[in-house]
Parts: C-alpha cells; sequence; structure tokens
C-alpha cells in the first residue's frame, strides 16, 4: 500500500512543475495498491470524481481526483482542502478520509453518498416538509463548518448531495479555506457575495450570502401547494432569504438567528399544547366579558369580532386558535392569513404600540384583539399572551407565561389565576370539556388538510352524535356535511337557521353565499356575499366571489371598477401572488367578455407573471388558454398555438387528463379559426373523448356542442343535429344558461339552413324569453331572426333584425360579431339589388379586414364580386376555382358556387358542376334550387318545380319561376313578386322593382 504522505517528497520540487497523473482512469484500473476505480460519478474543471471499492476496509469509497497535469500549488490546494475537511465532524457533511499523491493520480478519498445533487432534486418541485428539513440541516452542517475555523466559499445547489435517505450534505470543499487565510479564489457566479466578488476577502457573511440565494432557490422550486399546512410559514423563510441575501455583511442574520426562525418548528408540540390552553382560558373568559364591552352594531347581534395576531408563531397553531374561536356562535374571528399578513406587508407593530394596535384593529374592524408572541429567552420557550378591546384600547390582559416542561393542564390553571386577577369570581370549571372540543376540532382541521372525504365525514358524524358538543357546533357539523353531499337545499335550510341565531357572522352569510350559488340563486349569492363584506370587509376572495357573480350576471364594468380592483388591492397589500394572479386572469376574462382584446391579452400576459411553471402549473394552463384564445380572435396565430403548446406540456407533465381536454378543445377552436375544420374536428373528438371518460355533464356537454358544430361546417348535418339535441338534454338538465344558448343557436342555424323553419322560431321565440342572455348570445339571436325572416321573404324585419345586431356588436365593440352583421347585412343587399347600400356595408367591412378569417376573406371578395354591375364568365369561372381550392365550410361553399352558376353561364365540363353535383343538398334548399335553376336540365326543372311548390314562401321563388320557361307558372310567378314586395320596406320595394323591370 502506497504511503499517505509521499507527497510531501513532491511538494519538495519546484512550484511551477507540472505533475503528469493520469485522470482519464479506467474502470477496473487499481490506484495505490487499495481503491480499485468501478465508475466515473463527476468532473469538474480541476478534478473527477470516481466511484472506487477500498480492498483494505473492503468498502465502497468515493475518489476525488486533481486534473491532468496540475503543477504543485493545485497539489498544495487540494491537500488543503483535505486538511479542511477532515477538521468537520457533522451528519450533513461529506467525511473525509485520506490524501494520496503517487505517480498514478493525485486524489483523496471520501465516504461514498448515493443520491442526486440538489440543484437535479429541485426540478421535482419537492414539498414543503423537504424544503425546511433540508435547509435545517444545511443550517446546521454550515454553523459545523465555521466553529470549526472552515468556510466552504462555493456553497450552491451543485455541491450539496440529496441521498437516497432524502438527507442532504454538503459536498466539494474544493477552494474552502480556514479563517486565518482569505487569499484564496472564492464562489461561483451567481452565488458571489458583492463584497466576494470585489475584494476577495472570503467571510462567514459571504458563506451566508450563498446560503440566503441557495434557500431562495429551494423556495422558488417548491410545490407551492405543500406549504398550506406547514410548519414554518413560507413568508417567514422568503424574508430570511432576502435578509441573507443583502449587500452589508454584517446586517446579515447569523446562523444562530436562522435556526431561531426553525426553532419554533422543533418546540412545535410545547407551543401548540401552550397556545390551547391560552385559548380555553380566554374562550371561557371572553364569553364573560362580552357584556362589559358591548358591541357597536345594532342591537340584534351578540355576534363580537376577533383578530388573532400570531408574532413569528407557526400558522396552524393560529389557525386551530381561529378555528376555536368560530366555534363560539357570538364570536367572529377573522381568518388569522389575512391579520398577519396586513402585519406584515403594512408594517404594523402590535405587540409594541397601542397606536399600532388601534391601527390593526382599525383595518380589521375589529373589537378585540388577541396577540401571541412565542419567543426564545435563556434557551426557554415563553408565550406572551396580549388581548386589547376596542375602540377603547383597554389593555385587558397582558402575561408572559414560561411553556417549557409545564403540562398544558398546569398551564391553563396558571393563565386561569392570572385571568382571576383581572376578572374576580371565575372558575375554570368548564376546562375539561374545553378540551374535548379542542381535540375535535384538531381533529376536523387535519381531515381539512389532509382533504381526507371520508375521514373528514366520520368526523363529522361523531359530532353530530356527540352528547359533549353544543347545539351551536353540531349544526356547523350537519352544514359542512350537507355541502360534501351536494345537498345543498338542506345546507341552505340549515344555514338559514344558524344565521336566524346569529345573522352577522361574516363567515356564516359567505357560506350561505356559496350554497345559493350553487343552487343557482346568483341574485341571492350576491346579497350574501355583499352582507358578508359588510361585516369583515378584508376578505379578498369574497371580493373576487361576487365579482365573479356580477360577471355571470351581465355586469361585467361594474365588477371590474369595483370588486375585482378591491380584491386586487387586498392581495398586494398581503403579497399573496396566488391572489394576484388569480385575480389578474380575472381581468382579463371580465375585458374578454367586453370584446376589449388587447386590455384582456395585457391582464393575462400579468397573470402568467405570477402563475408559474414551478409555483402554480395548473393555474398557468388556465391563463396560458384564456391567452391563447384572445390571440386567435386577434388573428396572431402563431403566438395562441405557442401558447396552447405550453399549456399541453405542462398539462402532460401534471398527468391532468382534463386539462389536456381543455386545451384540445382551445386547439380546435384555433384551427376553426383559420378554416381548417377536418384539424379541427380532430381536436375536439380528443377533447370529447377524454371528457366522456372523466369530466362532467357540463364540459361534456361543450364538447359535444363543439364536435357538433364542425360536423355542421364540413356538411353531415344528420350528425351535427344529432350531438346538438344530445347536448340539447344534458345542458338543459343542468341549468346553465351560456352553454344552453349557445347549442340552441346553433340548432337554429341548422334548422334554418334546412328549411325546418317551425322548429326554429320555437327555438328563436325560448331565446327570445330567456332575460339572463349575453350580449354576444342577444347578436347571434338577431342574426338568426334576421336570416329566418330574410328566406321567408319577410324583408323589412329580416333587415330590422340585421341592424339590431349590428348595432348590439358596435356597444360591446365585438369585432367578430360586427363582421358577421356586416356580412350578413352585405349579403341581403346584394341579393336584392340595393347597390348603395351594399357599397355602404362593403365600405363599412374593408375597416376590419386585418380580422377577416380565412373564410370570411373568402365571401367578402364574393359579395364584391356579386356587387358589380356586370360579371365577366372569366371572373366567375376563377372565383369558382379559387372556392374549390379553398374548401370552405360546407354550406358556405355550396351557398358560394351556386350563386355563382345561377349568375353565370359555365359550360358544362366546367369543374364546378362536378363539385355542386358531389356536395349539393336538397335539405339545404336556399342553395339547391338557384343549382336547379341554373343547371336547365329537364330533369332539373322538374326537380325544381316539385322544390317551388314544397317551399312555397321561399323569397327567391319570383325569379326562379322564369328558369322553368313555362307560361302555366306566370301567375305563381306574380303571385310570389307581390307577396316579396309586400314584406319589404320602401327602400327594398324600389331597388327590387328596378331589378324586375331590367330582366
Amino acid at each position: 500500500m502506497a504511503d499517505p504522505d509521499k507527497h510531501d517528497n513532491l511538494l519538495s520540487n519546484h512550484a511551477t512543475t507540472k505533475l503528469t497523473t493520469q485522470t482519464l482512469l479506467e474502470p477496473g484500473q487499481l490506484l495505490a495498491e487499495r481503491f480499485r476505480i468501478v465508475r466515473l460519478l463527476g468532473h469538474g474543471g480541476q478534478a473527477r470524481v470516481f466511484e472506487a471499492y477500498d480492498e483494505v476496509l473492503e468498502t465502497p469509497c468515493a475518489l476525488k481526483v486533481l486534473a491532468q497535469e496540475a503543477d504543485s500549488n493545485e497539489v498544495e490546494h487540494l491537500r488543503n482542502e483535505v486538511l479542511l475537511a477532515r477538521q468537520i465532524h457533522h451528519v450533513n457533511v461529506v467525511r473525509i478520509h485520506e490524501f494520496y499523491a503517487t505517480a498514478q493520480a493525485t486524489f483523496f478519498t471520501m465516504s461514498l453518498v448515493n443520491g442526486v445533487v440538489l440543484s437535479q432534486a429541485l426540478d421535482d418541485r419537492p414539498a414543503a416538509v423537504d424544503i425546511i428539513k433540508w435547509f435545517k440541516q444545511l443550517v446546521s452542517a454550515l454553523q459545523s463548518c465555521h466553529e470549526s475555523g472552515v468556510i466552504h466559499g462555493d456553497l450552491k445547489p451543485d455541491n450539496l448531495l440529496i441521498d437516497t435517505d432524502g438527507n442532504l450534505s454538503i459536498i466539494d470543499f474544493g477552494i474552502g479555506r480556514t479563517l486565518d487565510n482569505n487569499t484564496t479564489q472564492f464562489g461561483s457566479t451567481g452565488f458571489v457575495a458583492p463584497e466576494l466578488a470585489k475584494s476577495q476577502q472570503a467571510t462567514t457573511a459571504s458563506d451566508r450570502y450563498a446560503l440566503g440565494k441557495t434557500l431562495a432557490l429551494m423556495l422558488e422550486a417548491s410545490d407551492a401547494s405543500s406549504w398550506k399546512n406547514a410548519s414554518i410559514k413560507k413568508r417567514s423563510l422568503q424574508k430570511l432569504a432576502v435578509r441573507l441575501q443583502t449587500d452589508t455583511p454584517n446586517l446579515r442574520p447569523s446562523l444562530a438567528q436562522c435556526r431561531d426562525v426553525l426553532h419554533f418548528e422543533t418546540s412545535r408540540l410545547k407551543q401548540w399544547a401552550a397556545l390551547v390552553a391560552v385559548v380555553l382560558v380566554i374562550l371561557s373568559f371572553l364569553v364573560y366579558m362580552l357584556p362589559q364591552e358591548p358591541a357597536e352594531r345594532d342591537s340584534e347581534t351578540s355576534v363580537t369580532t376577533i383578530a388573532i395576531a400570531m408574532i413569528n408563531g407557526e400558522p396552524a397553531l393560529a389557525e386551530l386558535t381561529h378555528l376555536l374561536l368560530q366555534a363560539e356562535p357570538n364570536i367572529y374571528s377573522i381568518e388569522p392569513q389575512n391579520v398577519n399578513q396586513l402585519i406584515e406587508n403594512l408594517g404594523i407593530q402590535p405587540f409594541e404600540s397601542a397606536s399600532e394596535r388601534a391601527r390593526l384593529a382599525q383595518l380589521t374592524q375589529a373589537q378585540y384583539l388577541l396577540i401571541l408572541t412565542p419567543r426564545t429567552l435563556g434557551g426557554k420557550l415563553q408565550l406572551h399572551t396580549l388581548l386589547t378591546a376596542h375602540p377603547s384600547e383597554q389593555v385587558i390582559f397582558s402575561k408572559t407565561f414560561d411553556t417549557e416542561n409545564v403540562a398544558p393542564e398546569q398551564l391553563v390553571r396558571a393563565i386561569s389565576e392570572a385571568f382571576n386577577d383581572v376578572l374576580p369570581n371565575q372558575n375554570d370549571e368548564s376546562q375539561p370539556s374545553d378540551f374535548i372540543r379542542y381535540k375535535v376540532v384538531q381533529d376536523l382541521a387535519a381531515a381539512r388538510a389532509e382533504n381526507d372525504i371520508t375521514k373528514l365525514t366520520l368526523k363529522l358524524r361523531d359530532v353530530i352524535d356527540s352528547p359533549q358538543m353544543p347545539a351551536v357546533l353540531k349544526l356547523q357539523a350537519r352544514i359542512e356535511l350537507a355541502i360534501i353531499n351536494q345537498q345543498f337545499e338542506p345546507a341552505a335550510s340549515l344555514l338559514d337557521q344558524l344565521l336566524k341565531q346569529f345573522p352577522h357572522r361574516a363567515d356564516v352569510l359567505a357560506q350561505r353565499a356559496t350554497v345559493a350559488a350553487e343552487l343557482n340563486d346568483l341574485s341571492g349569492a350576491r346579497e350574501y356575499y355583499r352582507l358578508a363584506l359588510s361585516y369583515d370587509s378584508n376578505q379578498p376572495m369574497w371580493w373576487f366571489e361576487l365579482a365573479r357573480l356580477k360577471i355571470i350576471q351581465g355586469e361585467t364594468e361594474s365588477a371590474i371598477n369595483e370588486e375585482l380592483t378591491q380584491s386586487l388591492i387586498q392581495f398586494r397589500q398581503r403579497e399573496d401572488l396566488s391572489g394576484q394572479g388569480l385575480i389578474l386572469n380575472a381581468f382579463g376574462v371580465a375585458y374578454l367578455r367586453l370584446a376589449k382584446f388587447d386590455t384582456a391579452a395585457q391582464y393575462f400576459q400579468q397573470a402568467l407573471e405570477y402563475r408559474t411553471e414551478a409555483r402554480e402549473p395548473r393555474e398557468r394552463i388556465t391563463t396560458l388558454s384564456n391567452l391563447a384564445t384572445v390571440l386567435a380572435i386577434t388573428g396572431q396565430i402563431d403566438k395562441a398555438d405557442e401558447a396552447l403548446r405550453e399549456a399541453t406540456r405542462l398539462a402532460d407533465a401534471i398527468n391532468d387528463d382534463l386539462a389536456v381536454a381543455h386545451i384540445e378543445n382551445e386547439r380546435g377552436l384555433l384551427f376553426e379559426e383559420q378554416g381548417d375544420y377536418y384539424s379541427a374536428l380532430r381536436h375536439y373528438k380528443r377533447a370529447l373523448d377524454i371528457r366522456l371518460r372523466e369530466g362532467d355533464d357540463y364540459v361534456q356537454s361543450q364538447s359535444i356542442n363543439n364536435v357538433a358544430f364542425i360536423n355542421f361546417l364540413i356538411g353531415d348535418f344528420s350528425l351535427a343535429e344529432v350531438y346538438w339535441r344530445q347536448a340539447l338534454q344534458i345542458v338543459e338538465s343542468l341549468d346553465e344558461q351560456a352553454t344552453l344558448h349557445s347549442i340552441q343557436l346553433n340548432l337554429v342555424q341548422l334548422l334554418i339552413a334546412q328549411g325546418q323553419f317551425n322548429q326554429a322560431e320555437q327555438l328563436l321565440a325560448e331565446l327570445l324569453r330567456s332575460n339572463d342572455k349575453s350580449a354576444e348570445a342577444n347578436l347571434s339571436t338577431q342574426l338568426q331572426i334576421s336570416r329566418l325572416n330574410f328566406l321567408q321573404g319577410r324583408m323589412a324585419v329580416a333587415d330590422e333584425a340585421g341592424k339590431q345586431a349590428d348595432q348590439i356588436a358596435q356597444s360591446i365593440n365585438d369585432p367578430r360579431g360586427a363582421i358577421e352583421s356586416l356580412l350578413w347585412r352585405a349579403e341581403m343587399a346584394v341579393l336584392l339589388h340595393q347597390t348603395q347600400l351594399f357599397e355602404q356595408h362593403a365600405t363599412s367591412l374593408k375597416a376590419f379586414q386585418n380580422e377577416f378569417n380565412r373564410e370570411q376573406r373568402l365571401i367578402f371578395d364574393w359579395l364584391l364580386l356579386l356587387g358589380q354591375k356586370e360579371n365577366s364568365q372569366a371572373e366567375l369561372t376563377a372565383f369558382a376555382e379559387r372556392v374549390i381550392n379553398q374548401q370552405p365550410s360546407r354550406l358556405v361553399e355550396i351557398k358560394l358556387l351556386s350563386e355563382l352558376v345561377f349568375r353565370g353561364k359555365f359550360p358544362e365540363s366546367a369543374t364546378v358542376w362536378k363539385r355542386l353535383e358531389q356536395i349539393s343538398n336538397e335539405r339545404v334548399f336556399a342553395s339547391y334550387l338557384p343549382y336547379l335553376a341554373a343547371r336547365g336540365f329537364d330533369n332539373s326543372k322538374q326537380l325544381l318545380q316539385a322544390a317551388l311548390q314544397q317551399h312555397a314562401s321561399f323569397w327567391r321563388n319570383y325569379e326562379l319561376y322564369s328558369y322553368l320557361n313555362d307560361v302555366a307558372f306566370d301567375e305563381q310567378q306574380r303571385a310570389a313578386f307581390e307577396r316579396l314586395i309586400e314584406n319589404m320596406n320602401e327602400e327594398q320595394q324600389q331597388a327590387y322593382r328596378a331589378f324586375a323591370r331590367s330582366r
């Protein structure tokens, strides 16, 4: 075996001498007659790390081998690393063993730890519990290094290892140094403290800067949803990370201070027991005190509002305090998270100053403040309790309790005695039952946190059946159980009972609002939220829910200016990133409904800054889909597709099939907008298949509607009708108005196209009777009314409905609606030979040309062609070829081609005839009849004659009868003309009479 100290001979040579050690070691190679190489583990600029087998100790180990051609200075540097690292004995620092300098290589041995570096582990979005554990281990290990006189100098995720047991270890002291030698090069880009980058004077403070940087990366990469019930607040660790990264070294928290932040989790059970004892006593004494400090609300209420502030404590403990207080029917406890966010973000110090407490009470609208402050003094955990009344600012109770090694029952007695000094003639006889209630509340909170519905249901039933539980708590349990089972009508009845006793409990009012919304009582839900907010206005989610209800009911601008703005302000005050993302996305949706597409896109882009892939992948998918919709509407197809591709990648990554279905649906819409109907159908069908497996009735009906519409566009009318009637049946049972109106309008369009006017009129009558249609549904209803009346020759009514559709589109600033209404009005004008009116509509349409989709462009150019005084056959033929090559929707293709052959004289060999023979459908009679007339064959005339009798009210019969070339039909022709003229307005009559005279 080689002598571990042979390096001394080498180092006696000149410092500039290069060592030609062989670092490209092969598996099986033996070093120092002891270490057999197994495999390469990794490498950097200066060294390689190998797994090896120690044949002397018969155990695996790791070797760090100096890079090839290392000079003696580098060898000395490596030797220093070993000397430094061997001074550290800590479970979270990789153990360094011996140094070797041989003819083959210069290396040292260390313990072999299997695992991945932290940077790789963070890719898996670790949970809060792992982040807290790793940070604790890192702080402890780094403190051991510093106490041993060692500065790491290159602390970063790539130099931290997570082993197979999930524990963190510090590795790689390749540029470490002792505290009395500060001239070595330090640090990796991004982790270098400002002072180190300037002067190279490394200290323990520069390690702490890198510690803060590492902590920030750990928090950013963690699963955001896992922090809800974490033992330490994420916000506390984020603040610590920021403080560690301050530019001034002496302002960075010490490692001891870092451990203090973490200490509360270690003392969690003691804090928990102490807090429970305090709360139980305070509960009983608050009941006694309330009549002495009457509420400032009207005489009907006996509810008192209290705000709980947990200073530097554990959020779960504050939440339990809140739950226990909420179980008291005459106490309304404000959400501790809301209270603490106000304290942190507005810099309020309620423990230190009466004016600050008054400020907090005013902001929270609280009549009492309960301030709980755990702190460590002399290594002992203490809990300070401060109870104040407002607006009198009276300090009712203020005392510090030592909670170390004190049983909860003993603490209860101590606090009770302290309270008795303030409020005589009290006793603690009720405490045992209070402890039972505490356990029940704790169990319920745990079941909710775990989202374990089965466990929660059993616990609620225990409360209901328990003779020891108060009646109000039983009633609350019955309400929650009814909501879990989606029995909303019984839940509403039970909530009404509770509100009859306590009409000013904001949380109960908000719960009643939720149930009202589930029962589709949107107006009632709005009123309950309004009342809840009148008692507790610091609830951004309630503001959001109220805004959502107003938007659904068409009061979008009011919701934007009032509730959404209020919600966003409060989420920003709390620095709640998730909440801000939610509201910014809601702003985007609201502006999308108002057809303010550029503004909507801006809000969606802002929402994406908060809804990051690491923090909220599902929410990011939603916003990306919303953004894609806006981009598609505004013609930015490539950007829309890019957004949907990212959304698809995220949905696949989190195995969310319903999200995939939603994105497939959006991609279908994107292809539909481009006129690629077969691609659209492929995506819509994929979405439908997933939703039929996993979705609810609502999303299924949406997908069925989409598939039906594409089948309608490609000409499979029978299948489209089957799908629509199936979707209609589903959505009618859901009482979901927006989707119902969409399906009804689509079905109306199909029925009108097939000449089924009576059924179409019945559906339109239902739509007209509905008072809660959106503006877009109103616009589409008027368009279909116009088309229905036009085909039946009621031209004045058709013109008026077309005007109304156009006016609605302008009033809501809807470019798509404006284009559709103007195209239809231009078509009516050109078919009725109203030249001047047509030119007006064409001019209006030219302003929208940049927003045309492919099919709208084709229809517009077709109208311009028809609007010319004369058309050459060459022009008509060229346009027919263009239509055939472009392959628009089947209904549009039939209409355009049949009108072209009706106006022109195409030879028998023309491609257009072959195409019309393939696609013409007698069910689409409005295009089929002109096609028959233009065909001119005897058989075609017979078919035309039969069709004219079947569709006696068709507006074009006057023109079509002339193609029969039979005087026997002159009377029918004259009658058709008179009937048409009678149902026209004056402008239409003048234009059409002029046309008739010119024939």
